[in-house]
């Protein structure tokens, strides 16, 4: 069975990931992807755990994933800012950085297959 152009597409995306971290999870590459979904606007941690159907730990890792240090002292890929939530400080506000935007392009780069 000859490879469709949406699993080409596909391993295409995965690849770009890969680069980046060989050891990502699905959690934190679909975090990135709905975070590139909002076009770059703030949106709430919540918001991911709900969309994603994850638990809020999970988010939280996947998350951390992409800000400056995943944890103390260990660094994550700076590629998203976490703020608190303006209007309901239990929440924070996750947004992409001028890193984050620049991997995006990397990615939409590779489901046009001009990668």
């Amino acid at each position: 069975m000859p490879s469709s152009k949406e699993i080409r597409t596909a391993i295409r995306v995965l690849e770009v990931f890969k680069k980046i971290d060989e050891d990502i999870t699905l959690p934190s590459m679909l975090t990135f992807l709905y975070a590139v979904e909002r076009d770059g606007q703030a949106g709430n941690q919540f918001a991911i755990d709900q969309r994603l159907d994850m638990s809020g730990a999970t988010a939280s890792r996947a998350i951390a994933h992409w800000l400056r240090f995943k944890r103390p002292r260990v660094a994550g890929h700076d590629m998203m800012e976490s703020v608190p939530d303006p209007e309901d400080r239990r929440y924070r506000m996750i947004t992409l950085n001028r890193r984050g935007l620049d991997f995006a392009a990397k990615i939409e780069e590779a489901v046009n297959g001009t990668s």
